[in-house]
């Protein structure tokens, strides 16, 4: 028997979730409209983000990772405060991408990455 001190929380994901602070942009599905945001841990399948209005935050979006040129499709899966849960879909390299529905989302990321 554990004492409570020794308890771990029950683990739910699938895959190891990484601490990170890297700088974020929300872009909609059809990405007419983006938003800033921190990614505050990540894993292959899924990212905790903070951003300042997340009621403004749709259910399906893309999240880009500025740093990398890397984008996913996502969808949330909870929310809590400024906080929100994504389960992370496709990833994309911007870099490398010729896909038109995805040149909206490499045109953001060009912007925010040469700041």
């Amino acid at each position: 028997m554990q004492t409570s001190g020794s308890a771990k929380p029950l683990e739910r994901r699938e895959t190891q979730r990484h601490r990170a602070l890297l700088a974020g942009k929300l872009a909609n599905e059809d990405a007419t409209s983006t938003l800033d945001c921190v990614i505050r841990n990540l894993s292959a399948d899924g990212a905790m983000i903070e951003t300042s209005s997340p009621h403004l935050i749709p259910a399906k979006l893309h999240l880009v990772q500025v740093t990398e040129g890397i984008a996913w499709d996502a969808e949330v899966i909870w929310r809590r405060g400024v906080r929100i849960g994504l389960r992370l879909g496709a990833r994309h390299d911007l870099r490398e991408t010729t896909e038109k529905q995805l040149r909206a989302l490499r045109a953001i990321w060009s912007q925010m990455a040469l700041r």
